[in-house]
């Protein structure tokens, strides 16, 4: 048996409070069973000195009685507070709350007050309920240890976010209000070790154009399939989700970023373009009148024709979006040559204010991606979400996948694309990085997993005729 280092008998002599001289700071309740000659005992969770004890030996011994403490509700919350201790679910509503109160004055964002609410309500407190844990001093060394196991299935990068949310909660609640002991919030060891390798990062791939032909044309499938649905709000919400995911792709723009952007934040510019055939068509029509056409050899269908009277023009919109990102606040301009999707998707809305009976078109300050049978309020994240799993589930059979990742393409792959679709036409990497409001070495990741046969020509390219240029050295010190 272990050397009892302090002892003292507690309720009338009932039980005695113990610690043992190997474990000097665990302080444990214990009471002689006759019968069995031998003690029946348990350690008091969130003891810290031989009151705190004592107080807590209570409860216990109405535990191994067999009966529930006596203490009232009141009373029993007066106990935790001597003793530096709280219900787990008490101190995270109070936790939540206090993180609404910053939402509310705008020092963090909804995306992180939702996801620390997520984790908290429906990750941690079921899992510290089958840990048997209720009360936050409980929460020691070794709590932790089986939560992987709890969360498995999921990524490591969810994971990872989940840890820094109940690390977040330990250490900037339960820690600064003393209701967890210091020592288990420095553990270094207090969770499990997640080694990240290069292709946990590979969560959002980027889609290749073959893919991309396949998702886009379900994608309009399923549109034209809408509008013979009863329900036309059904039609809607498929034609919105279908310009949502075109400029998305050709935006590089955030899903939050796109939510909450309004048509004021877009301006449409028809910068044209040069048709040939249109060209020679006009040149012929000319020289038929007897008017000599002098061709001025312009054909490229890829510049801009700034002229509105040039031979050969047709319009061409480009469209310069500003988004604001929930992360620096930072705003920054994207043009993009997708301006007809944003002309076509205001028409769409427009023809349905008609049709149904609204009294309005579309204005600057609505939100381009707006429920306008709402109130014109933003949809949800998992509104797209859905929807995406749905065209994704369609088209599983006939996707041939990212050449360097096994993981399923998500709405963020659609940022992913734009980026490296970027990359691989030249785009320097330093405006790409303003455009996208990534830092340059998040977008060095998204070099390496660049499908390297994609500019194998530049790479493979002979120098065939070249000759070697020369220079001669001028010597500064010759007379």
């Amino acid at each position: 048996m272990p050397s009892v280092l302090v002892k003292q008998k507690v309720l009338d002599g009932r039980g005695e409070v113990v610690s043992y001289r190997h474990q000097p700071g665990i302080f444990v309740y214990r009471e002689w069973v006759k019968e069995r000659r031998a003690y029946r005992s348990k350690r008091l969770d969130g003891a810290t000195n031989i009151n705190d004890a004592k107080a807590l030996a209570i409860e216990i011994a109405f535990q191994f009685a067999g009966k529930e403490s006596p203490a009232s509700k009141k009373e029993q919350e007066a106990l935790d507070k001597k003793i530096r201790t709280q219900l787990v679910e008490k101190a995270v509503t109070e936790y939540l709350k206090y993180e609404h109160n910053k939402l509310d004055a705008e020092i963090i964002k909804k995306t992180t007050y939702d996801r620390k609410h997520l984790t908290l309500i429906k990750h941690l407190l079921p899992y510290l309920t089958q840990e048997g844990i209720t009360k936050t001093r409980q929460i020691n060394e070794m709590t932790f240890q089986n939560y992987l196991i709890y969360r498995k299935g999921m990524t490591k990068l969810t994971w990872m976010t989940e840890i820094v949310v109940i690390k977040e909660f330990l250490s900037n609640w339960l820690l600064k209000h003393r209701l967890i002991e210091p020592e288990v919030v420095a553990d270094k060891n207090l969770f499990p070790t997640i080694k990240i390798r290069q292709d946990d990062l590979m969560a959002n791939p980027a889609i290749n154009a073959d893919d991309w032909t396949v998702i886009n044309k379900e994608i309009r499938a399923w549109v034209s399939r809408g509008a013979s649905h009863p329900n036309h709000r059904v039609h809607l919400w498929r034609t919105l989700f279908w310009h949502y995911t075109l400029i998305a792709k050709n935006t590089g723009a955030r899903n939050e970023e796109l939510r909450k952007l309004r048509w004021k934040d877009v301006e449409i510019r028809d910068v044209g373009r040069i048709s040939a055939s249109k060209k020679q068509e006009e040149i012929e029509e000319l020289e038929a009148e007897g008017i000599e056409v002098i061709d001025d050899g312009n054909n490229d269908n890829t510049g801009w024709a700034s002229n509105p009277n040039e031979l050969g023009r047709e319009e061409r919109l480009i469209a310069y979006v500003t988004v604001t990102s929930g992360k620096t606040g930072q705003s920054r301009e994207i043009p993009t040559s997708i301006g007809y999707a944003f002309v076509r998707w205001r028409d769409c809305l427009n023809d349905y204010y008609l049709k149904n009976g609204f009294d309005k078109q579309v204005s600057g300050n609505d939100l381009v991606f707006a429920n306008i049978n709402n109130n014109g309020k933003p949809y949800v994240k998992s509104n797209f979400n859905q929807s995406w799993a749905l065209i994704r589930t369609a088209v599983k059979s006939r996707l041939k996948g990212h050449k360097f990742s096994n993981q399923n393409y998500t709405l963020y792959s659609l940022r992913s694309t734009f980026v490296e679709n970027k990359l691989l036409e030249g785009c320097d990497l330093f405006l790409l990085s303003r455009i996208c409001g990534h830092d340059a070495k998040v977008l060095l990741k998204h070099y390496e997993r660049l499908d390297i046969r994609e500019r194998a020509e530049e790479l493979t390219a002979l120098p065939f005729g070249r000759t070697k240029k020369q220079d001669i050295k001028v010597d500064l010190f010759s007379n």
